[in-house]
């Protein structure tokens, strides 16, 4: 139980109104974020995109650094707008570029040329996280005043091939772009659709207020994402280009049943029959292990594979392809 809670609890023996202090807690952590919180508009563009009607009113994007740069949902930009706008918290409209977009993760870079600093939240490191501490998502679409905000607590932490934490906070289009905060207003991450069965930037819209909901983490944002979309460079998902014998993820080994023609992999020397038992020092039992362990590397990165062939085993250094 955390100490607040615990206070909540000691508080509560005197006859305080907990349910109160708990809403006031909730506002504080709110505010305390809002300033990093900026509403969005887009000018122009598709209503639709041939399969789902797209959104057309104002969407939220997060400050990641002080200079301009925000991030926000790709499932925004679907639209291709023309421009797009971006009000800061303290109610000047800039014009943004596009700068680059991480296809895993389904995140776009903007940036706007602000005439002072912009405020750039504070984050929690990810392992600090915890299932079933509480979790805010804040967004800045309904009234710009005031930022909307819905409760939960943080469900997982390491879902979506270890790419994203899960909460069931109702989070919808409304606060796609938006941050995911804990109680001390403290950013876990970056709200975003995301599905295990695509990479496609729709993929997971349907899930939406249904009590599962995802954050890129804010550590991988500022530490990993942001520095390598700043330079104008678009990121993709790392594939081996293999095809294992199992198609159960979660029971089958990773036994590779045949290989990409042309592909690094077959560079490296991999052949049908191998069975792959560790990446990066990891052991890998399963296609669902491996997959969790690849899922946060990214095309061109070269990863470390233990293979298994005729009893000994072999290492090979693979660069994963898109």
């Amino acid at each position: 139980m955390s100490h607040f809670l615990i206070c909540l609890s000691l508080l509560g023996v005197a006859g305080v109104d907990l349910d109160g202090l708990e809403s006031d807690a909730f506002r504080a952590a709110a505010a305390r974020v809002a300033p990093s919180v900026v509403q969005i508009e887009l000018v122009g563009g598709a209503e639709h995109d041939g399969k789902s009607l797209l959104g057309t009113g104002p969407i939220t994007g997060t400050v990641v650094d002080a200079d301009g740069w925000i991030v926000t949902s790709a499932f925004h930009l679907l639209s291709k707008p023309q421009a797009i706008l971006v009000k800061a918290a303290e109610g000047k409209r800039y014009a943004a570029r596009l700068m680059a977009t991480d296809h895993a993760h389904q995140l776009v870079l903007l940036k706007i040329e602000p005439d002072s600093p912009l405020p750039v939240p504070e984050g929690c490191r990810r392992e600090e996280i915890r299932v079933g501490q509480w979790a805010i998502a804040v967004g800045r679409t309904f009234s710009f005043e005031k930022p909307n905000l819905t409760v939960g607590i943080v469900s997982a932490t390491s879902r979506m091939d270890g790419k994203a934490i899960q909460t069931d906070a109702a989070v919808s289009p409304n606060n796609y772009g938006g941050p995911l905060v804990d109680i001390r207003g403290q950013v876990l991450g970056v709200l975003v659709p995301l599905s295990p069965q695509s990479n496609e930037v729709l993929a997971g819209t349907e899930w939406y207020d249904s009590g599962i909901g995802f954050v890129v983490p804010w550590e991988s944002i500022v530490t990993r994402i942001f520095p390598r979309l700043r330079k104008g460079d678009s990121l993709f998902p790392g594939r081996l280009g293999v095809r294992f014998a199992s198609q159960n993820s979660n029971t089958g080994e990773p036994v590779v049943a045949s290989v990409k023609r042309g592909s690094a992999v077959e560079e490296a020397g991999l052949r049908p029959g191998d069975r792959i038992v560790e990446v990066q020092g990891q052991a890998v039992p399963r296609i669902a292990t491996l997959a969790s362990v690849l899922g946060p590397y990214y095309a061109g990165e070269e990863v470390q594979l233990v293979i298994e062939r005729e009893g000994k085993r072999l290492t090979c250094p693979v660069t994963l392809t898109k």
